[in-house]
């Protein structure tokens, strides 16, 4: 079959049918890969642990729960959008806007007073880290753009996992994320720990952290050792922490290294545990998640949940959906959050947020 062509056209044919598909570039790949599936072949899930017996491109929430399952695109590369002969459902993918902030300021005085409100649970409650998340819509891009988008961040961001996923029920997602959940190669596992924001100034080695983004990403550090522990694994190898660059930002990232063979038939359960990790939610994480339920105003759904190609006997690329955006007919909604901890400062928080949804931003207006 001829390599499928992503445009417009693709795009309203699987809205229309409600076709299912991915496509995505790997870090340091120049190939784009990509499944697509008829819609009464896309699998839902619930728990992590069924993960074991499917193979495909997964698409999982932060939180899974009824309303959002765990999607898997069965791996196909044999068929087309075009090969569907189905009943157009005239389907639309029109954002709500009450869902999503549209106005700055009163989105910055928001996520303010909501550092200030972690900053306080802090001192009543054990949670030691917390995620806050904001999104911001910009009316002046369409779904029909991003595959556009996502060349250009193929180009602009060959060191990160950078995709385009349709799911009927889950939306049209966008992102480049540059955060390893797991993954594995030639019998090696991978996680990674990442956390701490600043922009990178081009000297790497001249970049400087202060204590409280160490500690932030040590907790999550200590996170990944603790479900190691839990499974027996205590043969590990840790690259890190050191600074790595991930588009015009850096971060502090510990690489954790250790053989597939110890998690054998329970990639599900280990992804499960793991998952979320501090990184994208905080610790304790159930106190953490409770505090973030109360806190922020929107549902996540989709991002800050993981997503990739998937094989529990071969090879897994599963990536945080972070530095993303969701697409609608009428506009995008940009994600971006940060961990705060008792030294946060919320100013530099929201800044942080601000830089982070500048990744794809910039993008955007050279469309």
């Amino acid at each position: 079959m001829s390599k499928i062509i992503i445009d417009k056209a693709f795009i309203e044919k699987a809205i229309n049918c409600g076709i299912p598909f991915a496509t995505w570039q790997e870090p340091n790949s120049r190939q784009v890969n990509y499944t697509i599936c008829n819609p009464n072949e896309l699998i839902e899930i619930y728990s992590y642990r069924e993960l074991d017996k499917y193979k495909g491109f997964i698409f999982s929430p932060f939180d899974a729960c009824k309303h959002l399952p765990i999607y898997i695109i069965p791996f196909n590369n044999d068929i087309s959008a075009i090969e569907f002969n189905c009943t157009e459902l005239n389907n639309k993918l029109v954002g709500d806007l009450t869902k999503f902030n549209t106005s700055i300021k009163q989105s910055e005085l928001q996520h303010i007073s909501q550092v200030n409100r972690f900053l306080s649970a802090f001192t009543k409650t054990n949670v030691k880290k917390a995620v806050l998340s904001r999104n911001k819509w910009i009316s002046e891009y369409h779904i029909f753009q991003m595959p556009e988008l996502f060349n250009k961040l193929c180009s602009s961001y060959p060191n990160a996992f950078v995709y385009q996923v349709y799911i009927p029920n889950a939306g049209f997602w966008v992102g480049a994320t540059p955060e390893v959940l797991f993954s594995t190669n030639n019998g090696s596992a991978t996680t990674v720990s990442l956390a701490g924001t600043q922009p990178y100034n081009n000297e790497i080695n001249k970049l400087v952290w202060d204590q409280k983004e160490i500690i932030e990403q040590e907790l999550v550090t200590k996170h990944i050792r603790n479900v190691l522990y839990e499974f027996g694994i205590h043969n590990y190898k840790e690259i890190g922490p050191e600074t790595a660059k991930a588009g015009k930002l850096a971060h502090i990232k510990t690489q954790i290294e250790f053989s597939k063979l110890l998690i054998a038939n329970n990639v599900g359960k280990f992804i499960e545990k793991l998952h979320p990790t501090p990184a994208i939610c905080g610790l304790p994480v159930k106190d953490s998640l409770e505090l973030i339920f109360q806190t922020e105003t929107f549902d996540r759904e989709y991002y800050s949940g993981f997503l990739g190609p998937f094989n529990p006997d071969d090879k897994c690329s599963l990536y945080v959906n972070l530095r993303c955006l969701q697409a609608f007919e009428n506009g995008v909604a940009l994600y971006a959050g940060g961990g705060i901890t008792p030294d946060s400062d919320p100013h530099k928080e929201w800044e942080e947020t601000r830089l982070k949804i500048q990744t794809l931003e910039q993008i955007l207006e050279q469309l």
